[in-house]
C-alpha cells in the first residue's frame, strides 16, 4: 500500500499542524492574559516568590505562604488540577487573600490587577517560545518528509506533543489556567509510546516490533491519559514516566550509535544537540547561583534558552538531510554559525555582568558596549574558523573542505607514499567529505580486477558482472536509481569512473549511496573524474615503486645467497687448498710464514663477514662475535657492550640473518660515520618477540621529520635504507632517533607471526 496516499495521512498532513498551532496560540494567550495575579508563587508550596504590583498596606510580601484565595483554599487548589485561583475576578475587583506570615494568618484585600507590564516581562523570560520551534520542526517534517511512513508520522507527533506540553507547562500549569495542568500531564503520557517508538525506528529501525506489542503500548498510554483526565493517578507518577521516557530514548539512541555504524553520524548529531541545547542554561544557572546574572534588575538566565531550538531541528536535519542536495553545505554553515553564537553568548554573558558590577553606573553602558564589541570581534576573527572546522569535522563528518577538495587532495596525495596511506586518505577523509557512503575501488592486474578498497558492499557486489568494455561505455554517466534495478552490471553503483594514466586504464571507481539523496550532479562529475585521475597517477606511481621495491628485496635475498655461496667456496676450497700448500712447503721462511698467516686471517675475516659462522649457533652468539671483532679491528678504540637476554629460542634462518645484518650495518655506521667510541647493544630474544636496541655516542645526524625509503635514498643514507628494506622483508620494524652531537638510537622489533 502506498502510504503517501492513505486518506488519514493526507488529512493529518494538512490539518494537524494548524490544530496544534491553534492550541499553542490559545495557551500563549492564557499565559500572558489568563492569570495576571500581580504576584508569582511556588506551585509546589504556595510561597510567594515575586510581587509585581505595589498596593497599599496591608499587601502581599515575598515569603508569604498562600492559605486561601477567595473561596479556594490552597490545599484544595494543590489537590485538584481543575481548580483555579481568582476564578471570575475582573481587573479592579478586591479578592480576600489569606497568607501565613511569620507563623500567623494575615488577611490581605488584594486588588486583582489584570494585565500589567512587570508581570508580562517576567512571563516572557521562560521557555514558552520554544514550543513554536518544535511546532515548526513538526510542520516541516509533516510537509516535506517523504515517504509518509511511520517515521514521518512519529517524528511529526514527537514535535507536536513536545510543543503542547512545553506551552502547557510554561507557567500555565502552575496556575491551572484552562486545564493546562491536566493537558500537560496527558500530553506527557502520550509522549511515552511516541518517543520510544520513534527512537526505535529512527534514524534506522533496530528491528521489527510486533504489532501486538505496539497496540498494547499505545492502549496503555491511552488508558493513562483517560485516568489522568479523571485525576486517578498519583501526582508523582507522571514525573517518573517522563524521566523513564527520556532515559529510554537516550538509551535507544546510544544503541543506534553502537549497533548501526552507518547511522552513527545521525545518532551522534541528536545526542550532541541534546547536550548543547541544555548546556548554556545549566552553565548560566550555576553561575547565577553564586553571582546573580542581572543587568538593570533584569535576569539574563533566559538567554541560556536560545540554544534549545537546536534540539527539534537536529531531528529534522537528520531526517531530511538526504533531500537538502547542495543546500546541505549552506545549512552546515548556518549550524556552525548558530552554535558559535550560542557559545559566544554563553561565555559572554558573565563577562557583561562582571563589567556592569565593577564599573561606575555613569560609564558602564558605553564601556560594556565597547568591551562586548571587542570580544565579539576578536572571537569571530580568531575563534570561528577553528570552531567551524571542529563542528564540520567532528559533528557533521566533513573531513576536508569540500570547496577546495581538489587542491587539498593534490597536496595531500603527494605525501601518500604507500598504497596503505593512499587508501586511508581516500577512505578516511576524501570520500566522507564528499558524503559518499558506499563505494568500491578496483585495480586491474593483467586485465583481472582486484578490490583494493570497499565500503557498504559485499565481496560479491564488489565484482558483480565485471565487463571491461561495458564499464568503459557507462563510465562518467550518472545512472538514476530507477534504471539501476534493470542493470546486471554493478546494479548498486550510481556512478562509474575509470582510473586512467594516459590511455591505460589501471582500475575503476564505483560510487553507490551518497548523502543526502544519492545524486551525483552532472556538474560535479568532472570534479570527481579529476580526483580519479589524480588517484590513478598516485596509484600508478605507488605500484611502480612497490614493484621496484619487490625487485630490490629479491636482489637482497639473491645477494645473501651469493655471499653464502662465496663464503662456502672460500672456506671449503681456498682455505683448504692454502692449508695443503703450507704442508707441502719445506721450512718456509719467517717472512713467508707471516704473509701466509696474514692472508689466512684476512680470508677468515672475509668469510665471517660474508656468512658469520656463529650465526649457525644463534643470533646472540653471532652478535657477541660481531662485538668482539669490532673491538679487535679498532684496536680497542671502540668499546662495544652487549647485554642481550635470551631463552635459547631459534628463529627462521632468514630472520636471524637479516636481523644480524641490520645490527651489523648499525654498528658499522656508528664506527665509520658517527665516529662513536661506545656502542651499547641491549634487548631480549624471546619466543614470540625480538627487541634489540643500539645506542652510540657518535656525532649523530638530522634526517628530518620523515624516515621513509625515498627520503633516505635522496639524502644518500643507503645503509639506513638497506636496514629498512631488510626489516620489511621479514616483517620487522626499525625506528631510528638521532640528533646532531647527541648520538643515535636504533630500535629493532620483530614479532613471531601467528599461523
Amino acid at each position: 500500500m502506498n502510504t503517501d496516499r492513505t486518506p488519514y495521512r493526507i488529512v493529518l498532513g494538512y490539518a494537524l499542524p494548524w490544530l496544534v498551532l491553534v492550541t499553542l496560540l490559545a495557551f500563549t494567550y492564557a499565559k500572558f492574559f489568563g492569570h495576571s495575579y500581580g504576584f508569582r508563587f511556588d506551585p509546589a508550596t504556595g510561597e510567594i516568590l515575586l510581587v509585581f504590583v505595589q498596593q497599599p498596606e496591608p499587601t502581599l510580601m515575598i515569603g508569604d505562604q498562600l492559605v486561601q484565595v477567595g473561596s479556594v483554599r490552597w490545599d484544595d487548589f494543590a489537590a485538584d488540577l481543575r481548580k483555579t485561583l481568582f476564578a471570575g475576578a475582573k481587573p479592579g475587583d478586591v479578592v480576600s487573600v489569606l497568607v501565613e506570615r511569620e507563623g500567623r494568618i494575615v488577611e490581605v484585600p488584594w486588588y486583582y490587577p489584570g494585565f500589567n507590564l512587570d508581570e508580562f516581562r517576567d512571563q516572557v523570560v521562560s521557555e514558552w517560545w520554544l514550543a513554536y520551534f518544535f511546532w515548526l520542526a513538526g510542520t516541516l517534517a509533516m510537509l516535506l518528509l517523504r515517504p509518509r511512513d511511520n517515521r514521518w508520522l512519529l517524528l511529526s507527533a514527537f514535535n507536536f506533543l513536545t510543543a503542547i506540553w512545553l506551552i502547557a507547562g510554561s507557567g500555565n500549569s502552575a496556575y491551572h489556567t484552562w486545564y493546562s495542568a491536566l493537558v500537560l500531564r496527558m500530553a506527557v503520557w502520550l509522549c511515552m509510546p511516541v518517543y520510544l517508538h520513534l527512537h526505535w525506528i529512527f534514524p534506522r529501525p533496530l528491528g521489527k516490533l510486533p504489532r501486538p506489542l505496539l497496540s498494547v503500548a499505545y492502549a496503555v498510554a491511552l488508558v493513562l491519559v483517560i485516568a489522568q483526565g479523571f485525576q486517578l493517578l498519583p501526582r508523582s507518577l507522571v514525573t517518573i514516566g517522563f524521566l523513564g521516557t527520556i532515559g529510554g530514548s537516550l538509551i535507544l539512541l546510544l544503541i543506534h550509535a553502537f549497533r548501526q555504524p552507518e547511522v552513527r553520524r545521525d545518532s551522534r548529531l541528536i545526542l550532541l544537540a541534546a547536550m548543547l541545547a541544555v548546556t548554556p542554561s545549566i552553565f548560566l544557572g550555576i553561575i547565577d547561583s553564586y553571582a546573580p546574572l542581572r543587568i538593570g534588575g533584569y535576569s539574563l538566565l533566559g538567554l541560556g534558552l536560545l540554544s534549545l531550538p537546536l534540539l527539534p531541528f537536529a531531528y529534522f536535519y537528520a531526517a531530511y538531510r538526504r533531500q537538502w542536495g547542495e543546500t546541505e553545505i549552506r545549512v552546515n554553515r548556518l549550524i556552525s554559525i548558530y552554535l558559535f553564537m550560542v557559545l559566544l553568548g554563553t561565555l559572554g554573558i558573565p563577562l557583561i555582568v562582571l563589567t556592569d558590577l565593577f564599573l561606575p553606573a555613569t560609564s558602564s553602558s558605553l564601556i560594556i558596549g565597547i568591551v562586548v564589541s571587542l570580544v565579539t570581534g576578536i572571537a569571530c576573527l580568531w575563534g570561528y574558523p577553528a570552531f567551524q572546522n571542529f563542528i564540520e569535522h567532528r559533528w557533521l563528518g566533513i573531513v576536508l573542505p569540500r570547496e577546495q577538495i581538489q587542491e587539498t587532495y593534490s597536496a595531500r596525495i603527494t605525501t601518500s607514499a604507500s598504497l596503505t596511506s593512499l587508501l586511508q586518505l581516500l577512505n578516511g577523509e576524501v570520500l566522507p567529505s564528499l558524503f559518499v557512503r558506499q563505494f568500491t575501488f578496483l585495480k586491474l592486474e593483467n586485465g583481472s580486477p582486484k578490490v583494493l578498497l570497499a565500503k557498504g558492499v559485499t565481496d560479491e557486489q564488489a565484482l558483480s558482472g565485471y565487463d571491461f568494455s561495458e564499464l568503459m561505455a557507462q563510465s562518467g554517466k550518472y545512472r538514476p536509481a530507477h534504471k539501476l534495478n534493470d542493470e546486471k552490471l554493478y546494479p548498486w553503483a550510481y556512478l562509474i569512473l575509470p582510473l586512467q594514466v594516459g590511455k591505460a586504464v589501471i582500475g575503476f571507481w564505483f560510487f553507490g549511496r551518497r548523502d543526502p539523496d544519492d545524486l551525483y550532479a552532472q556538474a560535479e562529475i568532472p570534479i570527481l573524474q579529476s580526483l580519479a585521475n589524480q588517484t590513478a597517477i598516485a596509484l600508478s606511481n605507488i605500484l611502480q615503486t612497490e614493484r621496484l621495491r619487490a625487485m630490490y628485496q629479491a636482489n637482497i635475498n639473491r645477494y645473501e645467497e651469493e655471499r653464502l655461496r662465496l663464503a662456502l667456496d672460500l672456506h671449503d676450497s681456498i682455505l683448504n687448498q692454502l692449508a695443503v700448500l703450507q704442508m707441502n712447503l719445506d721450512k718456509p721462511s719467517q717472512k713467508f710464514q707471516n704473509a701466509y698467516d696474514a692472508l689466512i686471517e684476512r680470508l677468515r675475516e672475509i668469510v665471517s663477514d660474508l656468512r658469520p659462522p656463529m650465526l649457525n649457533y644463534g643470533l646472540k652468539p653471532a652478535i657477541d662475535e660481531l662485538a668482539d671483532n669490532l673491538m679487535e679491528r679498532s684496536n680497542d678504540t671502540v668499546q662495544v657492550d652487549v647485554g642481550i637476554q635470551t631463552d635459547g629460542t631459534r628463529y627462521p634462518p632468514k630472520t636471524e640473518l637479516h636481523l644480524f645484518r641490520i645490527v651489523q650495518e648499525a654498528c658499522g655506521n656508528a664506527c665509520r660515520h658517527a665516529r662513536a667510541r661506545n656502542i651499547t647493544i641491549s634487548g631480549k630474544l624471546e619466543a614470540q618477540e625480538i627487541s634489540l636496541q643500539l645506542q652510540d655516542d657518535g656525532i649523530g645526524f638530522d634526517f628530518g621529520k620523515t624516515l621513509d625509503l625515498d627520503t633516505l635514498i635522496s639524502n644518500k643514507h643507503f645503509g639506513l635504507a638497506g636496514m629498512m628494506e631488510r626489516a620489511a622483508i621479514i616483517g620487522a620494524e626499525v625506528r631510528i632517533e638521532s640528533r646532531p652531537e647527541e648520538g643515535t638510537m636504533v630500535q629493532i622489533t620483530w614479532e613471531q607471526r601467528r599461523t
